[in-house]
């Protein structure tokens, strides 16, 4: 078999999403999580961040939901466009980064929280996030505890 032909680039893609699944957690209702959840998660936290800064709700709209998926599907876009605006205004930073990572009990098997610290106006402020691995298999921001920067701590 030539390298890059169909059978061996099947063949590879079929070892590469059995190692995927052998390697993941088990989720009851949808894909299991993969291995690099860790990597994953911290890459929809600096997308959605990136969207934050930028107002652009529809990519936030996309990133943020629960375990049956993006709010966009559940909710009005009038609703979700004006949640997503509020969010971006509380989220303007000057810089952050990932600094922890905790289960999130009872849910161990669907969701993680990642500890993102932000540097809002003149302080540092360690903001929990919650994220939810949907059952379409993707990370979706579930929760941010807004409070801990606009209660001014």
């Amino acid at each position: 078999m030539r390298a890059g032909s169909p059978r061996r680039v099947i063949a590879v893609s079929a070892l590469l999403v059995s190692a995927g699944c052998a390697s993941g957690r088990i989720t009851p209702d949808g894909p299991p999580i993969p291995a690099n959840s860790d990597v994953a998660t911290a890459l929809v936290v600096e997308q959605f961040l990136r969207a934050a800064g930028t107002n652009d709700l529809d990519t936030m709209s996309r990133l943020f939901g629960t375990r049956d998926g993006p709010t966009l599907r559940r909710d009005a876009r009038e609703v979700v466009e004006r949640q997503m605006f509020t969010l971006a205004s509380i989220l303007r930073n000057e810089g952050y980064s990932v600094v922890g990572r905790t289960i999130v009990p009872g849910r161990r098997d669907e969701a993680t929280q990642l500890i993102v610290r932000m540097k809002v106006k003149d302080r540092e402020v360690d903001v929990p996030w919650t994220l939810v691995y949907s059952k379409e298999g993707t990370w979706l921001v579930e929760q941010i505890e807004i409070t801990r920067i606009t209660s001014g701590r």
